[in-house]
């Protein structure tokens, strides 16, 4: 009998042999939340010489109308592969030109979960783009789809930790070199004032990390003396035994969809974040569970904060992973076990759902602080408390 693991093998080596695909999932209705603009997008490489990094970035952007084919996302595993294929929710069209009647625009940056890639949040990124945002995606090397095939070491984990925040800084400072150029459709077309961050699950650590959150590297320190199997004793390696604190002031706001990084930050070091959070919980999660992650880190926020709890939502009910997942097929299930599909099961919110959920508040909590505009307020607060009536949905399936 070959064991889990001794099959995700040899399914991933037949995949890459094979040059098989995996297929897109049933036509999904659009989403509730579609703003007025056609949506465009482009793939780009972000090259950070001195970290010898190279990051494949997707760019979502309001775009004059076109009647080129809508795209379809291709998520590549080991070898370039492409394992899965996932539709485009509002038809987002390549490489059209850029609307420019209300432009500059604002941008958000989006920082996906472990083990995924930049498509994770693609219907949130197209949403936030019909609505007059430049929305930036980048695949973190080393903590994709791609490296978790086979696993991932603890060691290179932390060092993760350390290079997410920053990848998103030279994401920022790539479009920004965009916005000059002449020859770019952005140029001219980004205000530099208004940047937000967004993350899931480890993307939400990242979000915290670049939003000011600090790690203790001296109580760390000490505490592996006592507990050297606590995977937060390999930080200390990456992060050293004093205080480290990352924070690009160009970050004006910050959106957390189910976030780790509690642990690893803990209460002080996330209350040292000065920007306005939204965080999003997931109330099933059992990846990072709701009580031990979530619901700690918007406590211990010390700025402007909001917080919108999403019943029966697992860890991957508000991102497009489920449906990456189900297009990668038996492959994702062997390899990443109940964790691949934590939230895309019967009796939980409709993925399509809860992403309705978060987008209806995301929108007047960008607009609230990045816009500085204080008749968000009252749409903000409708969209934290909607949740409820979609209990009634989730019994009728």
């Amino acid at each position: 009998m070959m064991t889990r693991h001794a099959w995700a093998l040899s399914l991933a080596l037949m995949m890459m042999t094979t040059g098989c695909v995996g297929l897109p999932g049933p036509v999904e209705r659009a989403p509730r939340h579609a703003g007025p603009s056609p949506v465009g997008v482009v793939t780009v490489e972000v090259e950070d010489e001195v970290r010898g990094r190279q990051l494949p970035v997707e760019i979502w952007y309001p775009a004059a109308p076109s009647d080129a084919d809508p795209t379809m996302y291709r998520v590549r595993g080991g070898g370039g592969v492409t394992v899965a294929r996932v539709r485009s929710a509002l038809g987002a069209r390549r490489a059209v030109p850029l609307a420019q009647s209300s432009s500059p625009y604002p941008v958000v940056l989006i920082s996906h979960g472990a083990g995924s890639s930049r498509y994770g949040h693609a219907t949130l990124a197209e949403v936030l783009a019909s609505h007059g945002y430049v929305v930036a995606a980048p695949d973190h090397v080393g903590h994709t789809v791609a490296d978790h095939t086979f696993g991932i070491s603890l060691e290179d984990r932390a060092q993760a930790a350390m290079d997410r925040p920053i990848d998103l800084s030279r994401v920022l400072d790539d479009l920004l070199a965009r916005h000059a150029r002449k020859s770019s459709i952005f140029h001219r077309a980004l205000d530099p004032s208004r940047v937000a961050v967004a993350g899931h699950s480890f993307g939400g650590r990242s979000a915290l990390a670049i939003s000011g959150a600090s790690f203790d590297g001296a109580r760390q320190s000490a505490e592996c003396v006592h507990a050297s199997k606590d995977r937060r004793c390999h930080a200390v390696g990456v992060f050293g035994a004093k205080s480290y604190r990352y924070r690009d002031p160009r970050v004006r706001a910050a959106l957390l969809i189910a976030p780790s990084g509690y642990a690893f930050y803990r209460g002080d070091g996330v209350s040292r974040i000065n920007v306005p959070t939204l965080v999003v919980g997931a109330e099933r999660d059992r990846t990072t569970p709701y009580a031990e992650f979530h619901a700690p880190v918007f406590e211990a926020l010390a700025g402007p904060k909001h917080f919108l709890p999403l019943r029966d939502a697992g860890h991957l009910t508000a991102t497009d992973v489920c449906e990456i997942v189900g297009s990668i097929g038996m492959l994702a299930r062997w390899v990443g076990g109940e964790r691949a599909v934590d939230g895309c099961n019967e009796g939980f919110l409709a993925p399509r759902d809860a992403i309705d959920l978060v987008t209806a508040a995301a929108l007047p909590f960008l607009r609230r602080y990045l816009d500085d505009d204080p008749s968000a307020e009252s749409p903000l607060h409708r969209a934290l408390s909607a949740n409820t009536s979609l209990r009634r949905r989730i019994a009728a399936r």
